[in-house]
Formats: structure tokens, C-alpha cells, sequence
């Protein structure tokens, strides 16, 4: 089976370092349920793009599927990723501007939708759509199976259009083993760790934290981390109640840890 394991990196805007910048943090959440198995701090002399291959040094790449922001869309991330064993799904754009154009220019008014997922909530309809081609052999990327067009379109309830998105992207996993159905599910699966950053500002309030300097910040996030991990390993996925839960008996975190 192919596990997930979203990249994605995040300010801590309460933390500053010694040079007054900063502490900027970039995390690997894996698996379905969603556990932080690697954070590493970003250096105010560097940024996430170097940074991804230490982060992904302290982990198991067999069977992993990678996914990031179009930030991390790098050739030498997916030559790290292939040589440890894994595959990647990566969304292009203008940061890599011949990638992007020779995607955007390959046919696909002739390539049938291989997906589509609807949603309805929050007074919205949401569409998704994918199509997939095999990549060309002069696609001007390492290691690309299939290249991808994946398009959103929001309307209101009453049908009054509100947005309409599309993004294009490439993946290492070949069409025996990842159909559009997965494609379109793993890149989807990216808001996992935003939802998970998001979480941190506002349940924890992470940027209001007192901790700010030296490795406490990193630290504090590391625990954050291990808090809602530990929930979703417990099979609590209301983050927010089952923090409440949590807290109103001592013996409840033990339970949850499975230390009875």
C-alpha cells in the first residue's frame, strides 16, 4: 500500500532567534491517520527547498507517496525522493516555468476526466475533477510517470459560480499503480498537515506561546505535534473536543498513550 507523507513548512510567529528572525519549521506528517514523523528548523541563511532532504533523511521512503507545495517541485528533490526508494506527487508552477508551460500545452481537451469527487457543505458545492496522461518522454522532469490536470469548481447552492481552479502537477507513479481516482485522494491528502498547522495557531496557539527562544520553540511544536498525533492514532479526529476531553481527567492523556 502507498503511505502518505505531506511536507510543509510553517512560521512560528511568536519565536524569534538570536538574529531577531523567525523560527520557521518544516514537518513531515505520515500515514492516513496523520503522525508527525519528522520536523526539522529552517536556518534564517536558508529556506525549505534545501531543507526537504534532511527532513526526509530520518525517514522509511519505501512505499511512501511525497506531496508538498509547488515550493518543493525541484529536481533535485526528486532525484533524493527516487533514489531512496519513493515517489512523489508534485504540483507545478510558476516557480518552474518550463515544466509549467510544457504541461499546460500537452492536449487535454482530448483526455477524458478519469475522476470526479462533488462535496456540499458550508452553503457550497464543490467539484473536482482529474485527468491524467502518461508523460511524454521528453518531459523536462526526473522520474515522471503521469502528469495531471485537476480542476475545482465552487459553486454557491443557489448555482451562482464562485470559483473555478485548476492545477497542474506530476507524479512517479505510474499508471499500474496509481489510478486517477488515488492521484486525485493524495493530492487532496496535502491539507492534512495545513489542517494540522492550523490547528497549532488556533487550538494551541502556538504564536501566542511564551517560548520563544533557542530550541524551545521547536520544542514546544515537537509536543503540539505529538498531542494530535496522538489523538488521531487513538481515533479522535475532533481535535478540538477530544483536547477538551483530555484535559478534564489526569488519567485520560494515559489512556490515550496506552499506558493503563
Amino acid at each position: 500500500p502507498l503511505i502518505p507523507v505531506r511536507v510543509d513548512g510553517k512560521t512560528v510567529r511568536g519565536a524569534r532567534n538570536a538574529d531577531g528572525t523567525q523560527v520557521h519549521l518544516l514537518a513531515a506528517l505520515a500515514g492516513v491517520r496523520g503522525v508527525v514523523a519528522g520536523q526539522i528548523e529552517v536556518g534564517a541563511k536558508t529556506n525549505e527547498i534545501p531543507m526537504i532532504i534532511p527532513l526526509l533523511d530520518g525517514l522509511d521512503l519505501d512505499h511512501a507517496v511525497i506531496t508538498a507545495d509547488a515550493l518543493h517541485c525541484q529536481r533535485a528533490t526528486a532525484d533524493y525522493v527516487h533514489g531512496r526508494g519513493g515517489d512523489f506527487i508534485l504540483p507545478a508552477k510558476d516557480n518552474q516555468p518550463g515544466l509549467f508551460d510544457y504541461l499546460d500545452a500537452l492536449p487535454w481537451r482530448d483526455v477524458p476526466v478519469g475522476h470526479t469527487a462533488t462535496d456540499r457543505g458550508h452553503g457550497r458545492i464543490t467539484t473536482r475533477t482529474i485527468q491524467v496522461l502518461p508523460a511524454p518522454a521528453d518531459l523536462p522532469f526526473p522520474h515522471v510517470r503521469q502528469a495531471y490536470l485537476i480542476e475545482r469548481h465552487v459553486t454557491a447552492v443557489d448555482g451562482a459560480r464562485l470559483s473555478d481552479v485548476a492545477a497542474l502537477g506530476v507524479t512517479s507513479l505510474d499508471a499500474t499503480r496509481a489510478s486517477p481516482e488515488t492521484i486525485a485522494g493524495l493530492v487532496r491528502g496535502q491539507w492534512a498537515i495545513e489542517s494540522l498547522h492550523w490547528l497549532r495557531d488556533t487550538l494551541y496557539r502556538e504564536d501566542d506561546s511564551r517560548v520563544r527562544t533557542r530550541s524551545g520553540p521547536r520544542a514546544m511544536a515537537a509536543l503540539r505535534n505529538l498531542a494530535v498525533g496522538a489523538l488521531h492514532q487513538h481515533g479522535r479526529h475532533d481535535t478540538t473536543e477530544a483536547t477538551r476531553w483530555a484535559s478534564r481527567s489526569i488519567d485520560r492523556p494515559f489512556t490515550i498513550l496506552g499506558l493503563n
